[in-house]
């Protein structure tokens, strides 16, 4: 007896696991508190935020070609050379300079803006405006993907924890049952037998504490790493876990259909297939372009009939081009853009029905969970009686070992059962609000 209990007090002994240097708060944390931590530190989270910026620098006027386009540019040249001149008739006299030397200066400055093509530039914008927007929205997808991981760690961590205590609990039940099944042995009620039944049965309990305990840890950590937290971190969650019980399967498919994150990404890109065809159409239209520049040339001669010679001023001009014919080249992006444009509408409405599906089937786990819930409080009552029963008649020799042990593993069942319905039911509710837009909103 003395090394049954001394094993159980082992058990019972915290390790240290965590370090003490924790940016996780020291008390127990909530499961909204776990999603704020999770929006501001997971790292994955952090690279979605950060590529939108990619889309949202590209869809400016300037990478649509919208704006003028305006350079600079100069040169300058030199040369030594020997230099001989002779005039016809002698008009002049001649010119004989041995390293002579001249030198140019050449600047300018200009601008060209496309004035029409066929709106082609704008569709660009347009089209730019999307892909920021599908930036967004897959950005908002990963993160309600990365959330429904930080919630499902947290009922993980919940759900062992759950189960660590429910443990402790047989332990003690096991413990007080091998005490009595002794004092019944010193005084002849029992035999020798039944207590090495029940040391079986205690020894089974300890090894289930401590498996139960390893996969707490373990949970904790995997949770710690969704929180943007290092593994070796203290970590410690709230008891209580509430569950919405009031959803309804109306408002969830009608916000679905507007607000699902893939189901906007869905209609998003048949947009895009849209635009891409307006851009292949205008190829068909005129280019046209206006240009101006202002340039300055100085050139400076050590030999021949100009000393000095400057050029300033301005220049400008218009041009119009119309791609005439290339090879039907345009015909076929425009009818692949078509093709495109219609395969992208069969998406969506694929889309559409797949989430509607989806949230029919998570409603009905949800209602079925909730309903198994009320069900497994009530065995639950049940099973408690049942033991206390069990309990008077195992004292009084009524019962036997096997039967006063199956009492005591009933409860155990039940309360697993019930903390397994409780993180189904919640892991359901928060994939519903994923599924309506409403996640991020929610939980944050």
């Amino acid at each position: 007896m003395n090394k049954s209990i001394l094993i159980v007090l082992l058990l019972f002994v915290p390790a240290s696991l965590f370090a003490q240097d924790s940016t996780i708060p020291e008390r127990a944390i909530s499961l909204e508190e776990a999603v704020t931590i999770a929006l501001e530190n997971n790292h994955n989270i952090r690279i979605a935020n950060r590529t939108t910026e990619i889309a949202s620098n590209n869809a400016t006027f300037g990478n649509a070609g919208l704006l003028p386009t305006v350079s600079a540019g100069g040169t300058y040249s030199g040369s030594i050379q020997d230099t001989e001149l002779r005039f016809a008739g002698g008009a002049q006299p001649d010119i004989n300079v041995t390293g002579a030397g001249s030198n140019t200066l050449v600047g300018s400055l200009s601008a060209n803006y496309v004035l029409f093509d066929g709106f082609g530039n704008y569709y660009t914008f347009q089209n730019l405006q999307n892909l920021e927007e599908q930036s967004g929205i897959s950005a908002r997808l990963q993160i309600e993907g990365t959330l429904i991981q930080v919630i499902s760690q947290y009922l993980n961590v919940l759900l062992e924890k759950e189960s660590v205590l429910i443990a402790e609990q047989s332990i003690e039940r096991s413990v007080d049952r091998l005490q009595r099944v002794e004092e019944r042995f010193s005084l002849g009620g029992a035999t020798r037998l039944d207590v090495l039944n029940a040391e079986v049965d205690l020894n089974s309990d300890s090894v289930l504490y401590l498996q139960s305990e390893a996969r707490l840890n373990n949970a904790k950590r995997n949770l710690l790493i969704e929180l943007g937290a290092n593994p070796s971190d203290e970590l410690s969650i709230e008891d209580e876990l509430s569950i919405d019980s009031g959803m309804r399967l109306d408002q969830l498919l009608a916000s679905s259909t507007q607000n699902s994150a893939s189901l906007v990404l869905s209609r998003l890109a048949a947009d895009n297939s849209e635009i891409q065809l307006k851009q292949n159409r205008a190829g068909r239209f005129p280019v046209v372009s206006l240009s101006g520049s202002y340039d300055y040339n100085r050139s400076e001669f050590e030999a021949g009939q100009f000393d000095f010679q400057k050029f300033t001023g301005f220049s400008g001009g218009i041009s119009v081009s119309l791609n005439l014919f290339n090879g039907f080249r345009r015909e076929t992006q425009i009818q692949n853009a078509q093709v495109a444009l219609k395969n992208n509408e069969e998406s969506l409405m694929l889309a559409r029905k797949s989430v509607e599906r989806d949230v029919m089937n998570l409603y009905e786990d949800y209602q079925t969970n909730l309903f198994l819930i009320d069900k497994e409080m009530v065995n639950l009552r049940t099973a408690e009686l049942n033991f206390e029963r069990s309990e008077q008649l195992f004292e009084t020799g009524q019962i036997t070992n096997t039967q006063f042990r199956e009492a005591q593993l009933n409860i155990s069942r039940v309360q697993q059962n019930i903390v397994r319905l409780k993180v189904q039911a919640k892991l359901a509710e928060v994939q519903l609000l994923q599924l309506a837009g409403q996640l991020i909103e929610s939980e944050s």
